[in-house]
């Protein structure tokens, strides 16, 4: 929820990252929802998915969950893009180029 919560904030609806969902945060949910209906989902997704690569680049132990054994999209990343529009989607080439400095 901090992920979203964060998000919400950089739209400009500000809301304690605290993790926890309560009127703060749906307010500012609802508001980001009527300024962006067609994109908060979008920017969700890609916020996760954010996240989850800056959770790889320090932590080398958890890139097993961002990139698959064979340079593919591992379980974070796929799942984070669950909840993005298919043109947001990275590419295989562009999920490589992204994780190349991991070795």
């Amino acid at each position: 929820m901090k992920v979203l919560q964060r998000l919400l904030t950089t739209m400009g609806f500000p809301c304690d990252p605290d993790g926890q969902i309560g009127p703060q945060t749906i307010r500012a949910a609802q508001l980001a929802y009527d300024a962006a209906p067609s994109h908060l989902a979008d920017a969700y997704g890609i916020a996760r998915r954010n996240y989850y690569y800056a959770l790889a680049d320090a932590r080398p132990a958890s890139r097993k969950y961002a990139r698959r054994r064979d340079g593919g999209k591992g379980g974070w990343i796929a799942r984070a893009e669950e909840f993005i529009s298919p043109r947001y989607h990275l590419t295989l080439a562009q999920h490589q180029a992204r994780v190349a400095s991991w070795g």
